[in-house]
């Protein structure tokens, strides 16, 4: 019950500042809002868990030049930074104001979150960015939080519990172990340890760090209450309306609402792909409210094509729920040795191990989408050595899984609904070049943050690459996955107030997150981004506020 979430049985119905969001971006801004200035800071969640996204993520902080990495004697610039982010937009969406103003401000809120918050950070070493080049890096621009002890937190944070990621290890830990698509390596000693002790990692890390400053610092926490409108007087916002009162906002609200990912109507709209073929990562709550509230106040949207992005390979895990819907969970396993991708017509089609790559397949202008179904082709190696969905190396894995299971390609072709011939000729092309660890077509495996993150470092001569041979032979649905980031959101200016379409602050209204346009990345993306942006705009939002 939401009443088990209160930090401040109180009620009131004034604050200073009210911010609708409990994630990363919502809880930044309202924990600086009450450290620096004497303010009254509500923060209101939809969800009847706190968190949001963010809570459930990797909690990866992608900071070019942060304070952990100039300690660490890694040698990174601002400006090496700028033009990395400037690189990712493509030429006609980049913004090297915005950019630069990223890079500038996340290294100052980061260690801000550091040294005054108290959230323990530290780099995840050995973590390349996603494109090489010169201005890119091969390690240090991520951070994550340290393990916390939920000892230290009051006893109304409860904290989020993702359903796709490993609860009691660190990103940095999974990088040391063997890669966080080898379980099998993992020290799961350590782990259980950690779980029965009540210590958190990632994105519950993250969050918990700053619910516990919430709680140092009075700010008052209220979930399963979400805004429903906007008070505006005189061009000014001055409340919010939620489903059980009104509550005024004497100098400010801050929208960290999420994207739109389980809207269907914005979704078709603003990402220009079937509904039906979209699923997310994103807590359920992520329905664009933020989007409508503030442009029915005249918001500008700052809108970019519906290609690039955070989308990629997702399965349906039948009979699993998250927060009461279906559940739903990243597929980075298409790029692990001995599985590869297939569209309707039984063809390859992107590079499996690399998201970005795939995520310019999922548009498609005509409005045709002949790709789609897609499915994951694997084969009984993969079944022995690796994970898949819930579902441990050696698994049987039960029929409602499965798209298909046959002993020849030409079985699972038909089953499929593919042309045999062409699968068959797909799947041999593919051994021939993946046996010696290269992929003409797609160019497979030579990324390196691919073979980090989406490899078996064990695996010769590729981390990415082995052939589908072995029968029996399996193929699983996949979906296109969201992760609230979209292509379209509510544009600020350089405090994180929302722009109107005159390119003028509205009055006392604040955003930050994925409910803001992505101007620093375009059609581009790099993880740690996405949380790094919303603690930022979180951080300058909150500085604002009670700097006016």
């Amino acid at each position: 019950m939401a009443e088990d979430y209160r930090s401040n049985q109180s009620r009131q119905e004034e604050y200073d500042l009210v911010v609708a969001g409990s994630g990363i971006g919502g809880l930044t801004a309202a924990v600086t809002a009450a450290i620096e200035g004497d303010v009254d800071v509500l923060v209101l969640e939809k969800a009847e868990t706190l968190g949001g996204s963010s809570g459930i993520s990797g909690s990866q902080l992608w900071i070019p030049d942060n304070h952990r990495e100039r300690a660490a004697g890694i040698d990174d610039s601002v400006e090496a930074g700028v033009e990395y982010m400037t690189h990712l937009t493509s030429d006609f969406y980049a913004n090297r104001e915005a950019a630069r103003h990223y890079v500038e401000n996340a290294r100052e809120a980061a260690k801000y979150l550091e040294d005054t918050v108290g959230m323990k950070l530290q780099l995840i070493r050995g973590m390349p960015d996603y494109h090489p080049g010169e201005v890119a890096a091969e390690e240090g621009r991520y951070l994550e939080p340290k393990p916390l002890d939920t000892e230290e937190l009051p006893g109304w944070a409860e904290l989020p519990v993702s359903r796709h990621l490993p609860g009691g290890a660190t990103n940095d830990e999974l990088l040391t172990w063997g890669g966080p698509l080898t379980p099998n390596v993992w020290d799961w000693d350590l782990m259980n340890r950690r779980r029965e002790a009540g210590i958190v990692t990632m994105g519950a890390a993250l969050i918990g760090y700053l619910l516990r400053a919430g709680a140092e610092h009075g700010v008052d926490i209220q979930a399963g209450e979400g805004v429903t409108d906007l008070v505006v007087e005189a061009s000014r916002v001055v409340g919010v309306e939620t489903s059980q009162r009104t509550v005024t906002a004497t100098e400010g609200v801050v929208l960290a609402t999420g994207a739109y990912d389980w809207n269907p109507d914005l979704i078709e709209n603003f990402e220009g792909t079937p509904s039906q073929e979209i699923v997310s990562a994103a807590v359920p709550t992520a329905e664009g409210e933020g989007l409508k509230l503030a442009a029915s106040e005249g918001a500008k949207l700052g809108v970019y094509p519906p290609i690039g992005s955070a989308k990629g390979f997702f399965l349906a895990v039948p009979g699993e729920e998250f927060m009461d819907e279906p559940l739903y969970r990243y597929c980075y396993n298409v790029g692990l040795p001995h599985a590869f991708a297939i569209n309707a017509a039984g063809e390859r089609f992107c590079d499996e191990s690399f998201y970005p790559r795939q995520s310019d397949e999922f548009y498609d202008p005509t409005g045709e989408y002949d790709d789609f179904p897609m499915y994951m082709i694997f084969d009984e190696t993969y079944r022995q050595t690796y994970a898949l969905g819930n579902y441990r190396p050696g698994t049987e894995y039960p029929d409602e899984f499965l798209a298909g299971k046959a002993d020849t390609l030409a079985e699972l072709a038909e089953k499929l609904s593919v042309d045999p011939d062409t699968f068959t000729s797909t799947t041999t092309r593919f051994n021939r070049h993946a046996r010696g660890g290269e992929d003409p077509d797609f160019s497979r495996g030579d990324n390196e943050w691919a073979k980090v993150w989406c490899g078996d470092p064990t695996h010769e001569p590729n981390p990415n690459l082995g052939p589908v041979e072995h029968p029996p032979f399996y193929a699983v649905r996949l979906y296109v996955g969201l992760s609230s980031m979209g292509n379209v959101g509510l544009l600020t200016d350089d405090h994180g107030r929302v722009l109107d379409w005159n390119d003028e602050p509205i009055g006392d209204l604040y955003a930050t997150g994925s409910v803001c346009a992505p101007v620093e990345w375009g059609t581009g993306y790099q993880s740690g981004l996405q949380n790094g942006r919303s603690m930022t705009y979180g951080y300058l939002a909150g500085k604002h506020v009670v700097s006016k």
